[in-house]
């Protein structure tokens, strides 16, 4: 997968509901390193390689990201299922 197309078609995470923008960085620097494994785990499948530090100002250096505050679904089923 070319880095063209990883920008066409990235990954989005959804973050719990936040007030501001401010309440959304906090809570993306508690994630950051879940989600920077997470990427790098599909593309570098050797985490020797990986870099040792995952935090927050290493994840706006490797990667591209933005917020957005409103998610639309449209689809007939939940998105996700309980098991009860």
């Amino acid at each position: 997968m070319s880095l063209e197309d990883l920008r066409r078609e990235p990954t989005v995470y959804l973050l719990p509901e936040c007030e501001n923008e401010g309440e959304a960085r906090k809570c993306l620097k508690e994630v950051c390193g879940q989600i920077f494994e997470e990427q790098l785990d599909g593309s570098y499948r050797v985490p020797s390689w990986w870099p040792n530090r995952r935090e927050r100002d290493a994840f706006d250096r490797w990667f591209e990201w933005s917020f957005h505050s409103v998610v639309v679904d449209l689809c007939d089923e939940p998105l996700l299922q309980e098991d009860i």
